[in-house]
């Protein structure tokens, strides 16, 4: 009697699950630094996107708009870098502070907490753009994006022009040296 049987016997079951444990082991190092090192590029980017939407709801509303850190996405901080979030918002009177009238745009929530986010003196807490599409800096700041690997070539810089136009590129080609 001749059996037609179908699947895998307990020997070739084992040997797959072998060889896919082994692939996993060696894949999953290089996987988690991919997920790193995209989780730094995105947030850079997320961060330009913010500073383009305020550039241009600064000119087409005809009043300054804000970017700002935020802890708690409704407020300004002074307390804390920018990885506790930021928030865009039309700034009617340009004091750089939420105030009744005001509104909020965009809310971005807080990073990942490996992530270190900050910026020179003058981009600190907020940057203000006006409606002719200048911004309230006064010359090219630089904000840093590092993870609790340091400062090395995945941290990501962001230079920002007194025109409020910003550009991601590697940290060490901004002139910095540390995370900020």
């Amino acid at each position: 009697m001749v059996t037609n049987s179908k699947g895998f016997t307990l020997l070739e079951l084992t040997i797959i699950i072998a060889i896919l444990g082994i692939t996993t082991a060696l894949a999953a190092p290089g996987l988690g630094t991919m997920i790193r090192n995209n989780r730094i590029q995105s947030n850079a980017s997320d961060f330009v996107a913010a500073l383009q939407l305020t550039k241009a709801e600064a000119v087409a509303r005809v009043n300054p708009v804000t970017l700002c850190k935020s802890a708690n996405l409704t407020d300004c901080t002074a307390n804390g870098d920018w990885q506790q979030g930021w928030i865009v918002f039309s700034d009617v009177n340009g004091d750089a502070v939420v105030s009744p009238g005001d509104e909020v745009l965009l809310n971005h929530e807080a990073l990942n907490a490996n992530i270190t986010f900050g910026g020179t003196a003058g981009v600190t807490n907020s940057i203000t753009l006006r409606q002719s599409g200048t911004s309230s800096i006064t010359t090219v700041e630089v904000l840093i994006i590092c993870d609790d690997r340091g400062f090395d070539r995945n941290s990501r810089g962001i230079l920002i022009t007194i025109t409020g136009r910003g550009s991601v590129m590697n940290a060490a080609d901004t002139g910095q040296t540390t995370c900020l």
